[in-house]
């Protein structure tokens, strides 16, 4: 019989998460994860313990500010997986979840094993589909489309801008671009979400796994892309951009999928957010899924 063990020392989960995240993603990885663990959460993993052996853990978390129950790391990650040795046993782990908790954005592998709430979709660009070539990308376009965007692109060159890459100061103008473009509903006004994101960029950087690119007008940077790089998935973590001018939003994705492609990534994830555009770029979808209790 399955007994279960709630876990609260950030020691004794970090141990356990390590022992069962499989790593194979940027969000299976405790160092980005601990980015988004501030004051306001304590550590609440539910750990399955079958004739005195491991063999589940669901990572959960409650958050004091708001008072509810959710996923390690909170509501930024993606792709939440729940960690057991079989399956079959999610219904039991889920059962212990505390009334009052909210998981999102669900890989979306884990609905094959209960009947979760569909949300969000996941976006991401299968570079190998496209023979890891940009040209063969935009060449899947509509031909009208395909046309607009090269004219876009084409049209931004006669300002004469300058890409950079992980240049210093980027991320602090990333902010400031965010909070321009978004005002009081910008996430980067809270001050919590801004040091995560702060330190996962930092996190990312001493990884080596880091791409900040920027482009510079005049001297000025007006647009920053957030991408971090792992096991040949390039993940793009935001994005933000001066919308006085025209078509940088394109120009800053196109250099994205670049340099995907340069450092030889299989597949970019765009996550979840903001699916307008994403559409429009043609990207490939999967749907992410919830869980309340």
């Amino acid at each position: 019989m399955m007994e279960f063990e709630v876990v609260s020392t950030q020691k004794e989960c970090r141990e356990l998460w390590e022992k069962f995240s499989s790593k194979g993603i940027l969000w299976d990885l405790w160092d980005y994860r601990i980015c988004f663990h501030d004051e306001n959460f304590r550590f609440n993993f539910i750990l399955g313990i079958e004739d005195n052996s491991n063999v589940g853990l669901l990572p959960l978390v409650y958050d004091r500010k708001e008072c509810y129950y959710t996923y390690f790391g909170g509501e930024f990650p993606e792709q939440n997986k729940f960690f057991l040795n079989d399956k079959a046993l999610l219904p039991q782990f889920l059962e212990r979840c505390p009334k009052g908790t909210e998981i999102l954005y669900i890989d979306s592998e884990e609905s094959s094993y209960y009947d979760f709430q569909p949300v969000e979709k996941r976006y991401f660009l299968n570079l190998k589909k496209h023979g890891s070539s940009f040209d063969r990308f935009i060449g899947s376009f509509t031909k009208k489309h395909r046309k607009n965007i090269r004219y876009d692109l084409k049209k931004l060159q006669e300002r004469n801008y300058k890409i950079l890459h992980n240049a210093m100061h980027a991320y602090e103008t990333f902010v400031e671009l965010s909070k321009k473009r978004f005002g009081k509903e910008s996430n980067y006004h809270d001050e919590n979400f801004a040091i995560s994101m702060g330190k996962l960029v930092s996190t990312a950087e001493k990884m080596k796994l880091l791409d900040i690119i920027s482009v510079e007008i005049g001297k000025v940077m007006e647009a920053v892309g957030l991408g971090v790089i792992y096991n040949r998935c390039y993940y793009v973590v935001g994005v933000a951009r001066n919308t006085d001018i025209k078509n940088l939003g394109k120009l800053l994705i196109a250099e994205h999928i670049k340099s995907a492609i340069a450092h030889n990534c299989d597949e970019i994830d765009f996550l979840s957010t903001e699916s307008k555009w994403k559409e429009l770029w043609n990207l490939d979808s999967e749907q992410m899924y919830s869980f309340v209790c």
